[in-house]
């Protein structure tokens, strides 16, 4: 990755973060390995990361085996955070926010910023299709 491209991602990450309620946002690769981070001090990127892989393959697989379409983003809730996942050319965008966040307007954030990250990587493949199903 370039300097640009790097610049580019992490102005994505902190446009995401400035939105109202947003904590943190973690790019993550397929595989689960962080690629970029903005976390607070005492978050760990490298769970948040798994955590955003995994939730979106598991959005990805279960549209799939329903015949429902693409994941657009998902919206997981807990005590402590709702977080959205959103497939990116890279792998998967995560959004951890306040409880009581409004995921309609943060989606639309995570929307532009998805847009942006894909914008900075051009050529990068879309991220895996989910398995088949059975």
């Amino acid at each position: 990755m370039t300097d640009d491209n790097n610049v580019s991602i992490q102005r994505a990450l902190e446009t995401l973060t400035s939105a109202s309620k947003v904590l943190a946002a973690v790019l993550a690769a397929e595989d689960g390995l962080p690629i970029a981070v903005r976390l607070r001090a005492n978050q760990d990127g490298d769970v948040w990361a798994a955590a955003a892989s995994a939730m979106g393959r598991m959005g990805r697989k279960a549209l799939a085996r329903l015949g429902k379409g693409e994941l657009s983003w998902g919206a997981f809730d807990t005590r402590k955070y709702r977080l959205l996942v959103r497939p990116v050319s890279l792998g998967y965008l995560l959004a951890i926010c306040e409880p009581d966040a409004n995921i309609g307007l943060i989606g639309v954030e995570l929307d532009g910023a998805a847009e942006a990250l894909d914008r900075a990587l051009p050529g990068a493949a879309p991220a895996a299709a989910p398995e088949a199903a059975y």
